[in-house]
């Protein structure tokens, strides 16, 4: 394997991780709903090296975490309420919110990683990709060489960025086009969450 297939490989698998909609997703449209893409950028960077940091907990935990999870059922339903609960937050949520940014007045940057740490789904995203990069690509662990482990963090780094400066681009357009778009788009994110959530429930319950 060349040097260029572990960054590529870092980047493309970040990609793919980052795609479906999360909370780190959210808070870039939103801030770039309501301020402008640089701000939502500084959110991008930290929650990117939060990603980088839950990649080397995977590497170094790996099947144990996914073990964890399996037979501690408390934790998946404490998954499913926590977005279930936001999704209602975002969906009968007001568009005066002065109150909450009183509240949760934090700076961009510190939200990125918190937001990018506290996010068990990634951890297991990353978790099964790991595990599949091993068997089927290339030899991944924190005992590979270096320069390899260096440049697949990298990758990871990058396409994150670049995953999230997508959402960010294109809540930017929606904003040119759409007015009040902040309570619109809340509202959608609010009720993808909670179906997210529901769908999770039932799998619970009845899988």
């Amino acid at each position: 394997m060349t040097l260029t297939t572990y960054l590529f490989l870092g980047f493309i698998t970040a990609i793919l991780g980052a795609l479906p909609l999360g909370t780190t997703n959210v808070a870039v449209m939103n801030t770039t709903i309501k301020e402008n893409i640089q701000s939502a950028l500084k959110i991008a960077y930290t929650a990117a090296i939060a990603e980088v940091i839950l990649v080397l907990v995977a590497l170094y935990y790996n099947t144990k975490i996914l073990k964890f999870i399996d037979h501690n059922i408390w934790v998946q339903y404490s998954i499913a309420v926590i977005l279930l609960v936001v999704g209602a937050f975002l969906f009968f949520r007001k568009k005066d919110s002065r109150v909450i940014k009183k509240t949760l007045k934090i700076s961009k940057q510190l939200l990125g990683f918190i937001l990018g740490m506290v996010n068990p789904p990634v951890l297991i995203y990353w978790i099964i990709a790991i595990s599949f990069l091993k068997k089927k690509m290339i030899y991944l662990d924190l005992s590979s060489e270096f320069t390899l482990l260096i440049l697949f963090l990298v990758g990871v780094f990058f396409g994150k960025v670049v995953t999230l400066y997508g959402f960010g681009k294109f809540s930017h357009q929606l904003k040119l086009k759409i007015k009040h778009l902040t309570t619109k788009v809340n509202q959608i994110i609010g009720l993808f969450l909670a179906v997210v959530s529901i769908v999770q429930f039932v799998k619970l319950i009845y899988v």
